[in-house]
């Protein structure tokens, strides 16, 4: 199960990054999506539209971003942690970029909950990893 939630993940990576939306096809109608230790928003956004309302802020503060996937590390048979490059573009057009991860759990092939965290190293260290 673990390698079908990768595929998942760089899926939806891919999808997200084509669009600029997420692929609720593979969101769970329940998805808790939980930022409170990451940069970006110290928020938890929940269900389809938590996640639209997220993507509608992150739309307002910059004129566009994507992320680069890294490293996925599976954890288990249900979970996958992300390490991910966000490249985001200002509103006067300059580019920055962050490291940063993520931890998504599975339930019959759906994202049901995603935690963000500031560096891979973090989130290792919520699932007793280190790297």
């Amino acid at each position: 199960m673990s390698q079908e939630n990768v595929d998942i993940l760089r899926r939806f990576y891919e999808h997200l990054n084509r669009t600029g939306e997420a692929d609720f096809s593979v969101l769970d109608p329940d998805v808790v999506y939980d930022l409170s230790t990451a940069m970006l928003d110290a928020a938890v956004y929940r269900g389809h539209d938590g996640i639209r309302t997220f993507q509608s802020l992150l739309r307002g503060m910059w004129q566009g971003m994507r992320f680069e996937p890294e490293e996925f590390i599976p954890v288990g048979e249900d979970r996958v942690i992300v390490a991910f490059r966000m490249v985001m573009v200002g509103r006067d057009g300059i580019e920055t970029a962050a490291h940063a991860a993520s931890l998504s759990t599975f339930s019959e092939g759906k994202i049901t909950h995603s935690k963000g965290f500031q560096s891979k190293a973090d989130a290792l260290e919520a699932v007793g990893l280190r790297e």
